[in-house]
Parts: C-alpha cells; structure tokens; sequence
C-alpha cells in the first residue's frame, strides 16, 4: 500500500547547511562593502564642505582687513593675505588671488587642492570666489 504525504513522517531539518550559511555571509559582506563605500564617500564630502567654509571665512576675512586698514594700499593688504592664506595649514595648497575689477571691486579667490587628479585634463580645483568692496588706497 502506498502512503499519501499526509500520513508520512515529516523529515525534520537538523539546521542549516553550509551552502546556506555561505550565500547569506556572501550577501551580508557585499551589503558592508557597499555601508563603506558610502561612509567613506561621506567623509570625503564632509571634508570638502569643510575646506569650503574654511576658505569662505578666509575671504570673508581679507574683506574685513581692507575695511580695518582703509589707510593702507590694496596692494600691501592683498600681499599679506597672500602670505597669510599660503602659510595656513587647514586647507591643502592654499592659493589666495585678489583681482581688482573696478573702483575698489576685487574678485577675491581662494583655491585648494581638492581629491582628484590634478594632471587630468578635466581636473578644476575647489575654489571660493567672493566679489567685495575693498576701501583702500
């Protein structure tokens, strides 16, 4: 006579197979591989939104320097900012540029060495670009 699968003793599992534990520490390293990837891109981000505020509040502050010392030339201030924004060590190959557009209007820069290639042809460096009035000689 032959059982139907009703009346057949059901087969217990005696735990998981080493197929099983393999596939499911596959999917879990993939899905931490890919958690990071993106912490590491966050940092990243994190850092550049930082050098970018450090280098607003360094133009921000020639602008306030020229206002302190409205005696002195454009030129003498514009140097010593230079030497400033040169030796400053939280932003990585700082350049401070200050570009005298018309009657006291200066397009002030600042540009830094961003993550990427700088040989690469496509390559711009992060920058801060500030137009102001400077009330110097």
């Amino acid at each position: 006579m032959i059982e139907s699968p009703a009346q057949r003793p059901p087969h217990r599992q005696q735990g998981f197979g080493l197929i099983e534990v393999l596939v499911a520490l596959t999917i879990l390293s993939v899905g931490m591989l890919g958690l990071a990837a993106m912490q590491l891109n966050s940092l990243q981000n994190a850092r550049e939104s930082l050098n970018t505020t450090i280098a607003t509040i360094m133009v921000r502050d020639m602008n306030e320097r020229a206002w302190a010392q409205q005696d002195e030339t454009c030129k003498d201030i514009k140097s010593s900012w230079k030497n400033y924004v040169a030796n400053f060590e939280g932003l990585p190959s700082a350049h401070g540029e200050g570009e005298n557009i018309r009657n006291g209007l200066y397009d002030l820069e600042i540009t830094w060495q961003g993550h990427g290639d700088p040989g690469d042809a496509n390559y711009e460096p992060p920058h801060v670009n500030l137009v102001a009035f400077l009330p110097c000689n």
